[in-house]
């Protein structure tokens, strides 16, 4: 009995293998490339052109023909300053395409764990728009057909930020300033857990900007319990043009109860002297404090209820 039991058991996990595997296989998979450098940004003037040595190495032992997919891109709708591709074809282009200003790549024959060196032109006509261009160059192997998102999936590529002189606008609007609850949520009042500061910030340019500056943190008594830089990462992470971009900064020093206030300084023109200045109040009360303060209140009422009682049983009788 035990013998068929095990004998239908294996049939049945034989046959799920056999249904399943087609699908598993179908699936799209990471080609793993490495592209180097992941990020690039430069100036190129109207009328010139400049090239930019990317390389992209093979991982696998199998050699593959691999073929380039130039996409523009804007900020996503999240606010984390994340590229969106602009994968749909049928998309409004952009004023200022990326797209346009790379000269056509041919495909690459990449041998089994090799590195290939290859140039990426860009030229900006004289009649340019002056401003940013944001895109991508990505790879995928040729014989991946590009469908919305399985390209995406099956591709690896790098970005590119290109200034075109001009008379260029920098503008930056600080839009958000507050403390930060665990999940980052803007909050006032926080009891427990990790604080942190919710900037966002707002480019209303019409070039990509590197916002940087100093953050203080001062108690109840205006005493400096905190300071530190303002999107102190190498490189500094950029805004978009008609983009929110929101930084969320953990906080240390904050551990006694009390009323805290931010006070934030953000500036992006080197040298200029355009800075932005906010602060925002927020009050930490630990749950043990919130205890004790409950404690004593209970205390106090029990107190007075029991001086009350006392001079009512001592009060003179009425005859």
């Amino acid at each position: 009995m035990r013998s068929k039991v095990t004998l239908i058991v294996f049939s049945v996990i034989a046959s799920l293998t056999l249904f399943i595997a087609p699908y598993a296989s179908a699936a799209p998979q990471a080609t793993g490339y490495t592209i180097s450098p992941v990020e690039t940004e430069i100036t190129v003037n109207k009328g010139t052109s400049q090239t930019v040595e990317l390389s992209v190495q093979n991982p696998a032992n199998t050699a593959v023909e691999i073929k380039a997919i130039v996409n523009d891109f804007v900020a996503s709708s999240n606010e984390s300053g994340n590229p969106s591709l602009i994968l749909n074809s049928n998309s409004p282009t952009p004023a200022n395409n990326f797209v346009s200003l790379v000269s056509p790549i041919p495909n690459i024959n990449l041998g089994p764990l090799a590195k290939v060196y290859f140039p990426v032109t860009i030229t900006v006509p004289v009649n340019a728009n002056s401003g940013g261009y944001y895109g991508a160059v990505r790879f995928l192997p040729e014989s991946i057909n590009q469908t919305g998102n399985v390209g995406l999936t099956a591709s690896a590529g790098s970005i590119f930020l290109i200034t075109v002189p001009g008379n260029l606008v920098e503008r930056l609007s600080l839009t958000q300033l507050s403390a930060a609850d665990s999940s980052g949520n803007a909050t006032t009042f926080l009891t427990s857990g990790p604080v942190s500061v919710l900037t966002r910030l707002d480019n209303t340019g019409d070039i990509h900007v590197q916002p940087f500056g100093n953050i203080l943190i001062k108690n109840m008594f205006g005493h400096i319990v905190k300071s530190y830089q303002f999107n102190n990462v190498t490189p500094r992470a950029n805004i978009l043009p008609d983009s929110i971009r929101k930084f969320i900064n953990p906080l240390t020093g904050v551990s006694w109860f009390g009323k805290y206030t931010i006070v934030e300084t953000v500036a992006y023109q080197q040298g200029t002297g355009n800075y932005i200045t906010s602060s925002a109040t927020f009050y930490y009360f630990p749950v043990w404090f919130l205890i004790i303060v409950v404690a004593l209140v209970v205390l106090l009422a029990v107190g007075i209820y029991w001086l009350g009682y006392r001079r009512r049983a001592s009060a003179p009788k009425r005859k």
